[in-house]
């Protein structure tokens, strides 16, 4: 017999999803409280750019929204380092440090503003 025929092969041959699927997996998500993450417009990854080098460069503690698929969370720390390969952050917090995924960042305020005037 032939691979599709055996497991879940049905549906695995089956790349094709209706927009009856689509809204219907929506809705299922809704359902159980799970949401996406929002697209960042580029003037907030501007501002998000320019907090981390500054908490990098003048030690500034900062405040970081993370995403969370049920509900966001907030980190306050200062940035020690940034892995661009690994698309990671280290942040240094009260009881240690936590590396965050630069991905799942909402925003980042400045806890301590540095005056540059």
């Amino acid at each position: 017999m032939t691979k599709k025929l055996h497991g879940n092969g049905i549906w695995e041959a089956s790349r094709m999803m209706l927009p009856q699927h689509k809204e219907r997996i929506n809705e299922h998500r809704n359902d159980l409280g799970i949401k996406t993450k929002p697209t960042l417009h580029t003037d907030e990854k501007d501002i998000i750019s320019r907090n981390i080098s500054s908490s990098l460069n003048h030690k500034n503690e900062v405040t970081i929204e993370i995403f969370g698929a049920r509900e966001n969370r907030r980190v306050i720390g200062v940035i020690t380092s940034v892995s661009e390969i690994s698309g990671k952050m280290k942040v240094d917090i009260k009881n240690g440090y936590e590396w965050i995924d630069l991905d799942e960042i909402l925003t980042i305020t400045c806890t301590d503003e540095f005056d540059y005037m």
